[in-house]
């Protein structure tokens, strides 16, 4: 699949042609930085798929889309956007836009689920080949994919989900959610006499398995509701396991927000540990509230993560999960993500510190299934305490090497070298880069980074300062690789981390 990237952020370029390069099914054609030079290479190559910014110089997004459609092209065209372009957003979709993706949400994982999505539609449609409706495991990876997209359902969607033999009506439309690991070989138990209709299952998520169904019309509000209530009662006692449901919606596009409702309603048990039925604890609009305010806990956990080590690590750790249940973070799948992303750090860490772990891949299997707080709570301290060396343990004990952490602390903005610093100390660079290793816990350029970030987040957080001014001021003189360091190291971009308020 042919591949057209148009953006005037050069930044988000460079990190779309990276997550391109990786995906095997996937040719870059070409980047443009505004819709002018884009419909240049757009007549020279006839991408696939164009990934193209609204808001750009010379001809922007809206003009583009229209130019495109001008031409008759069928290429599918994915817009870049943030979420205070939504009004653009939506005359894109009009325009011929196949579709939209946050730039606040762009992760690689994300991309290359889009990409490959794209990449099989569009050899599907070569093939002039339609979904095997017979086919039971793509019937569910096509409704699981068209309801875990929590936005409103579009006529094509409708119609897609009517071809995998969907039957669902504009009345009493419910969602329920079920740990998968609680489910039986067989698959769930359903009872056997309820006026729920046109039942469908399908995998929600790799922990979460949801149904979706229902009621006749014929029933009142009230009716509907206690009738929801004692289908999941049914479910849960006849399967013995945690249910989460949603409320009740009369609109078929509001499906997947009900979806997404059943599973946060499941994310109360991860937190009780009790197998029985959950309800909604919040409408719609303060669980999305709410959903923002998680997302900044990962976002500030992720960073913090990042900027200790050792015993703090543990003890940042040990607290993170002593506060979890006040905060009651409902959506367990990006919160236990979150946790392996911290078990795959500390075993970076205990790597570097010549630690042999117990039970490594154990303790990841167990975290990846887990449907409990307390399990992940135990996994996540047992790693900690094998992973994290103490404190004092990590601190420069000689002379020499405190003076040159003395040196690099004062001169960090400059261009330093391992060899410049050693000969400050007056050691060998050999001999001194071993010990500098052996008395900090890091390598001297390790080191270097950590500090160079560490003051690039305080002015982050305490000025308004450019970004790339920011680079400068800590020692790097090319902002993109600023950036690119700056987010491997807490997870997020120096815009990303600026916004978030971190």
């Amino acid at each position: 699949m042919k591949v057209l990237v148009v953006d005037d952020e050069a930044m988000i370029c460079e990190w779309l042609q990276f997550c391109i390069s990786q995906n095997p099914s996937c040719q870059l054609t070409g980047v443009a930085h505004n819709g002018q030079e884009a419909l240049e290479l757009f007549h020279r190559d006839e991408p696939d798929l164009i990934l193209t910014d609204i808001k750009m110089p010379v001809m922007d997004g809206l003009e583009f889309l229209h130019a495109l459609k001008a031409l008759g092209s069928r290429t599918k065209v994915v817009v870049l956007t943030a979420f205070s372009d939504f009004s653009l957003v939506r005359q894109a979709l009009r325009d011929g836009a196949s579709e939209y993706l946050l730039k606040t949400e762009m992760q690689n994982d994300l991309l290359q689920e889009l990409l490959n999505r794209i990449a099989g539609e569009l050899q599907r449609k070569n093939h002039q080949e339609e979904p095997d409706v017979a086919n039971v495991a793509q019937i569910q990876s096509v409704i699981s994919h068209i309801l875990r997209q929590t936005r409103e359902l579009r006529e094509d969607d409708l119609e897609r989900l009517r071809q995998c033999g969907i039957r669902w009506r504009n009345n009493g439309l419910f969602a329920l959610a079920v740990w998968k690991q609680d489910m039986e070989e067989n698959g769930l138990l359903f009872p056997e006499e309820s006026p729920a209709r046109h039942v469908a299952g399908f995998d929600y998520t790799d922990r979460v398995y949801m149904i979706v169904g229902n009621f006749p019309k014929t029933l009142s509000i009230a009716e509907k509701a206690r009738q929801l209530t004692e289908y999941a009662r049914h479910v849960q006692v006849i399967n013995h396991c945690m249910v989460g449901i949603s409320a009740i919606t009369d609109e078929m596009s509001q499906i997947p927000f009900m979806v997404w409702q059943a599973s946060c309603s499941l994310g109360e048990g991860f937190y009780t540990g009790k197998k029985r039925v959950y309800e909604p604890q919040y409408p719609l609009k303060e669980l999305f509230r709410r959903n923002e305010l998680w997302k900044n806990t990962f976002t500030e956990f992720r960073v913090h993560l990042h900027q200790v080590q050792g015993g703090q690590r543990y003890e940042l750790i040990k607290t993170f999960f002593e506060v979890l249940p006040s905060q009651k973070i409902l959506t367990v799948d990006p919160l236990c993500k979150l946790c392996l992303d911290a078990l795959d750090l500390l075993e970076f860490e205990a790597k570097g510190n010549g630690i042999v772990l117990d039970h490594a891949e154990e303790l990841h299997l167990r975290l990846q299934q887990c449907i409990t707080l307390d399990t992940a709570k135990e996994v996540m301290l047992d790693e900690a305490k094998q992973c994290c060396l103490p404190i004092d343990e990590l601190q420069p004990k000689s002379k020499n090497i405190c003076l040159a952490v003395e040196y690099i602390n004062a001169h960090y903005a400059e261009q330093l070298s391992l060899e410049q610093v050693a000969a400050q100390v007056y050691l060998n660079p050999d001999y001194f880069s071993r010990v500098f290793k052996i008395e900090t816990g890091q390598t001297f350029i390790n080191y270097l980074t950590d500090v160079r970030l560490q003051h690039s987040v305080q002015l982050l957080e305490n000025t308004a300062l450019r970004v790339q001014t920011i680079a400068q001021q800590v020692g790097y003189y090319n902002a993109s690789y600023f950036s690119t360091t700056f987010k491997k190291k807490y997870g997020v971009s120096p815009y990303e981390y600026r916004r978030s308020g971190s």
